[in-house]
This record gives structure tokens, C-alpha cells and sequence, in this order.
């Protein structure tokens, strides 16, 4: 969590959010970018996408390939993989554990206003 905001936000919650995204459909780096806005409110600049993507794929959680365009350099699908869909599943468990948690403080805190 980010201290000092007054909004809520898990560090590398995108990370989840690109899963979820890749899981609906491979996609490129540039519609990964556009999709996490649109379907998970999460905005993330250019270099921490790719650092990302690059990281995950590291790890297995996902797979790059390359295919030829029209409009200009090589673009990269990005794909999920099995141990990408272990991963997001823990991060699902997670996140469930924490609206939880987070729920209950909440709840009391409305009990004494």
C-alpha cells in the first residue's frame, strides 16, 4: 500500500490486472496499456508496462512473441501461461483476503461515527 494517498492502491496491482487482461485474450503491449485503463482503472506508464511484461515473462507467468507490422517495428503478443494463471489465482486469493480484512475495519469504523 502507498502511504499518504487518498486513494487505496496495492503496489503492482496492475501486475493482476495484466494477467486478468491476458487471460480474456493475447494481446500487444500497446492494447495491454490501453485495456488496463478502460477495464481496470489502472493507469501505467510506457516503461513500467514493458519492465513489467519483461519481468513476468522472466518468471514464466507469461510468453512474448514477435510478429512483423505493417506500421512500423516488430510487435510483441503477450500470452498467458499455466504457471501466469497459478500465479493470478494466488493473487485473487489475496486480494479476496484483504477486501476482508479491509471490510471489517470499515464496518467497525462506521459502528462509532
Amino acid at each position: 500500500m502507498k502511504n499518504n494517498c487518498p486513494q487505496v492502491v496495492v503496489q503492482n496491482f496492475f501486475e493482476p490486472c495484466i494477467l486478468f487482461l491476458l487471460l480474456e485474450k493475447p494481446s500487444y503491449g500497446y492494447d495491454i496499456q490501453k485495456q488496463l485503463k478502460e477495464k481496470c482503472t489502472c493507469e501505467v506508464n510506457t516503461g513500467n508496462l514493458y519492465r513489467c511484461l519483461s519481468r513476468m515473462q522472466k518468471l514464466g507467468y507469461i510468453e512474448r512473441s514477435g510478429a512483423k507490422s505493417e506500421l512500423g517495428p516488430k510487435r510483441y503478443m503477450y500470452t498467458i501461461t499455466e504457471s501466469g494463471k497459478d500465479y493470478l489465482n494466488g493473487w485473487i486469493i489475496s486480494l479476496e483476503k484483504q477486501r476482508k480484512i479491509i471490510s471489517i475495519l470499515i464496518n467497525n469504523y462506521k459502528k462509532i461515527l
